[in-house]
């Protein structure tokens, strides 16, 4: 027979339900279980892991271990790990590399944890065969030529509403989420900043140039309350929209990621929202601002996540060498030049 051991929920005395066999943990109490330890859990910052990580776990687990009635079956018999494989490729096995990994991700993390409850005999092996999928480098290109941005956010003929949203993308260098999740009444207009919840759930200002405080007037209007960026589509009057994402006046919704991102792309022929935050941080970079300026815009705590954005682009580097060739009083001979001094030789 099997030990048996009490399913106790991390963090808390007593336990879940009876005593089970460490074969025979039922699956969605291990998943409570890992939920209440992840949304407890301090990472390297110090700091207790974020809703928002503890949202898309939530959403992930469940559709990984459906069907899978208690952790025994994740034996090598059990045909569990085969069901779990299955319910990971089915759900996110055409979607991005990204998303793919860290899906993956969130299933090992639970695995692990329940190893380290003694639920599990080896976790490491559950996942055997199911390898994260190859992502593409980084794209050279994501850094985006100034004067391609400039003309883009001063096009008249498109929205408004896209042109400021992508303006305030580039002038903060935040990511996007940071900035479609803000209302009206974190905006400090006087000041030129917006008070955010950045990515592992502190709270930053977002710091915006004069163009940007601009469009934001234009944009909002005699709005006092609701969020800055809004769809076109209204939200019914059902209590299905939370009622802080939904402008009282218009009863528009919140812009979501999706909205956002699918707009840039139309209007520029296949940009993601990222590529505005990658370009404007090399762009700084490339005009003399420090690492910690940079480290204070983009709300990077770590050195070595900032390190790819101090990449010159080549715009840069070619505008350098001709500020250079121009003091020196000479200039960067063109093919034609070399070929006429090859036939003087």
């Amino acid at each position: 027979m099997g030990t048996k051991r009490h399913l106790a929920v991390a963090g808390e005395p007593g336990a879940v339900g009876t005593g089970e066999t460490s074969s025979g943990v039922p699956t969605a109490e291990a998943l409570a279980s890992f939920l209440r330890h992840l949304a407890g859990r301090r990472g390297r910052s110090g700091r207790i892991t974020s809703p928002e990580t503890v949202r898309a776990y939530t959403s992930a687990l469940p559709t990984a271990f459906a069907g899978i009635g208690h952790l025994g079956e994740l034996a090598v018999d059990g045909g569990g790990r085969e069901r779990l494989h299955t319910n990971i490729r089915t759900a996110w096995g055409s979607a991005a590399p990204a998303t793919f990994n860290a899906k993956r991700a969130a299933v090992a993390s639970a695995l692990a944890y329940f190893g380290d409850q003694e639920w599990l005999t080896d976790h490491t092996a559950v996942l055997a065969g199911l390898t994260r999928q190859p992502q593409p480098k980084p794209d050279e290109t994501r850094v985006r030529d100034r004067e391609r941005i400039d003309r883009l956010i001063a096009d008249r003929r498109l929205p408004l509403e896209d042109r400021t949203l992508w303006s305030m993308l580039y002038a903060t260098a935040a990511r996007a989420e940071e900035v479609l999740r803000l209302d009206i009444e974190h905006v400090d207009r006087a000041n030129r900043r917006a008070r955010t919840i950045r990515k592992g759930g502190k709270a930053d200002d977002l710091l915006y140039d004069v163009r940007t405080a601009r469009m934001l007037g234009q944009l909002l209007g005699r709005r006092t309350t609701g969020p800055i960026f809004l769809s076109t589509r209204v939200a019914p009057d059902d209590g299905t929209v939370l009622a802080r994402d939904v402008d009282p006046a218009s009863r528009r919704r919140r812009m979501t990621y999706r909205t956002a991102e699918r707009h840039l792309g139309a209007a520029t022929g296949g940009w993601d929202l990222h590529d505005l935050r990658h370009s404007r941080l090399t762009h700084a970079g490339e005009d003399g601002a420090t690492e910690a300026d940079l480290m204070n815009l983009s709300g990077h705590e770590d050195r070595r996540t900032l390190q790819r954005y101090l990449k010159p682009s080549k715009e840069g580097t070619h505008r350098r060498l001709d500020d250079l060739d121009a003091q020196r009083g000479t200039r960067t001979a063109s093919a034609d030049d070399l070929a006429a001094r090859m036939a003087r030789t």
